[in-house]
């Protein structure tokens, strides 16, 4: 069944008439209730007696740009649960992480796609619903052991196929109780189809931010693959900053970890760095390693994946390679 957008309200921010008209005539093709605004100090006054459930936000204004405006959102009580998504064309890692800091749930670069954005829209407006009845939402239980021992016998009775392999490293790549039997029903065997899967499942996940000991966490995950890391020969060289933390859901944020670790042990020279730090508002984990023989579709399906667990959390996850041979995954979460 369709998503139903005509309960919902998204407020256009961006100064430039032709980018409104066109986003508002793809959001009312959907079904949306659009209301814009050229200017970061319109939205705000549109804001006193407007209540979007969404905010898709330009960052290149005058006078206020998309960044302040983003603070001043989140600086009002009535107005800072509201979700925000960041449309523009600067897509650096200075952007993002700004945006992040400023308070921005997504961060979307143009020219953009037209369904990935309509879904990402849906998601937040979805999570923030969720949120706002915490109280009355029961979260998925933190272990789901039916689930994962049928998917570890739907593997092993299976020819092992490319299809196989992935599901068998999706117990990674994923949190565990996310697993059901709906993974072993989908018909798309690609990878994408499985991304596409993962985010189905997080569209319902209950998400429970805590502050988390980023150090613990990476000796918990490094404990977890010893034996894989063992047989491998891999050397760890772990660099963090003293009471390194992150605002995150634990099962969500040791997911990302396990998933990018592993990879980077399965396809490593033998020597893999973890750095973390904190700078500014964000705490940054970064990952690196030479890779030896770096399957870059797999690649790109666990920093998909780990960027859509990383954005439930407000967070991110960006992949970086070298002309020799080096991977760096960075994490970006908010302290």
């Amino acid at each position: 069944m369709a998503n139903d957008n005509s309960q919902n309200t998204v407020l256009v921010v961006d100064d430039v008439p032709v980018n409104v008209l066109l986003v508002k005539g793809m959001l009312a093709k959907q079904k949306f209730n659009v209301i814009s605004a050229n200017s970061g100090q319109q939205a705000l006054d549109i804001m006193t007696h407007e209540h979007p459930d969404c905010i898709l936000m330009d960052i290149l204004m005058p006078n206020m740009n998309g960044f302040e405006t983003t603070r001043a959102v989140r600086a009002n009580p009535k107005t800072r649960d509201i979700p925000i998504i960041m449309l523009s064309a600067l897509n650096s890692d200075a952007d993002i992480k700004e945006g992040m800091e400023a308070g921005a749930n997504e961060f979307v670069t143009k020219p953009f796609v037209q369904d990935r954005l309509i879904a990402t829209i849906q998601n937040q407006i979805t999570l923030a619903a969720a949120n706002r009845k915490e109280h009355d939402v029961e979260p998925l239980p933190m272990a789901n052991y039916d689930g994962t021992m049928r998917l570890l016998a739907y593997v092993a009775c299976q020819k092992q196929d490319k299809f196989s392999r992935m599901l068998t490293e999706m117990a990674l790549c994923v949190p565990i109780d996310l697993v059901n039997d709906d993974l072993l029903n989908i018909t798309d065997h690609s990878t994408r189809g499985l991304i596409d899967w993962v985010v189905r499942r997080m569209q319902n996940y209950y998400v429970r931010n805590n502050k988390i000991s980023v150090n613990d966490t990476i000796s918990e995950v490094i404990n977890l693959i010893k034996p894989a890391t063992e047989t491998r020969g891999v050397k760890w060289n772990i660099h963090l900053s003293n009471d390194t933390s992150v605002s995150a859901d634990p099962s969500l944020f040791r997911a990302v970890l396990t998933n990018l670790m592993s990879y980077a042990c399965k396809m490593s020279d033998g020597q893999i760095s973890v750095n973390a730090a904190v700078d500014g508002g964000l705490t940054s984990i970064i990952i690196a390693t030479k890779m030896v023989d770096e399957d870059t579709e797999a690649t790109d399906m666990r920093v998909e994946i780990a960027l859509e667990i990383a954005s439930k959390m407000n967070g991110a996850v960006v992949c970086d390679r070298s002309d020799d041979g080096t991977c760096q995954f960075q994490i970006l979460l908010q302290i």
